[in-house]
């Protein structure tokens, strides 16, 4: 009795630093039941790569592309290849955006202290048709205190960790400035914090 070929998942592996996407290229190269294919830095680059694979795909994404958010990246993704499966990775320091990955439908996370340990389980599964969320973090997503930051909040702080002024968080959003300004003293005291820097510092470690 012949046993059946193994389904192959091509990878492709984003992240704005280039060095980052070739760190977690030789790692996936090592997986079993994986091909890994290009990188990506920019959305139209993983838009181009992703419009000409054929079959399974798994695209590995860091927090930030060098032209847009994790938001963005994890909505183009959904709306158009919404086939993909996407393992959210992020450093240590940036636990939201493995909570904010998770309520926008990311297939899996994992923190890039863990990589070397949680990427090849993660992949593996994903391989076979399942969704894994590493057990330490379900730990700590659900021992933390219950989110305080409403969704409109988590877009403004998003932005505001991307460097977008209030203006161009206002044109982004649809929100005048005076709004803008509403949430960002709503987030401030939410967060206790009297400054942009101390809003992202907080954020961007989970601290909320």
């Amino acid at each position: 009795m012949n046993t059946p070929d193994p389904i192959i998942s091509n990878v492709i592996v984003a992240d704005r630093q280039l060095i980052v996407c070739q760190g977690i290229g030789s790692l996936v190269g090592q997986i079993p039941d994986t091909c890994l294919g290009q990188f990506a830095t920019d959305l139209e680059g993983l838009r181009r790569l992703l419009t000409a694979q054929e079959g399974r795909v798994i695209v590995i994404l860091g927090v930030r592309l060098s032209d847009c958010d994790l938001a963005t990246a994890l909505e183009m993704l959904r709306r158009e290849f919404p086939a993909a499966l996407v393992v959210v990775v992020a450093d240590d320091t940036e636990f939201a955006f493995i909570r904010a990955a998770i309520k926008a439908g990311a297939n899996s996370v994992c923190m890039m202290g863990q990589i070397l340990i949680s990427l090849p389980k993660i992949l593996g599964k994903l391989v076979e048709g399942h969704t894994i969320v590493p057990t330490e973090i379900m730990r700590r997503l659900t021992t933390e205190t219950n989110d305080a930051l409403s969704r409109r909040e988590h877009e403004i702080l998003g932005l505001l960790v991307n460097g977008l002024t209030n203006f161009q968080i206002s044109a982004r959003l649809g929100l005048s400035e005076n709004t803008v300004k509403y949430y960002l003293k709503a987030i401030y005291q939410k967060l206790d914090v009297n400054s942009r820097g101390g809003a992202i510092a907080k954020y961007v470690a989970g601290n909320y």
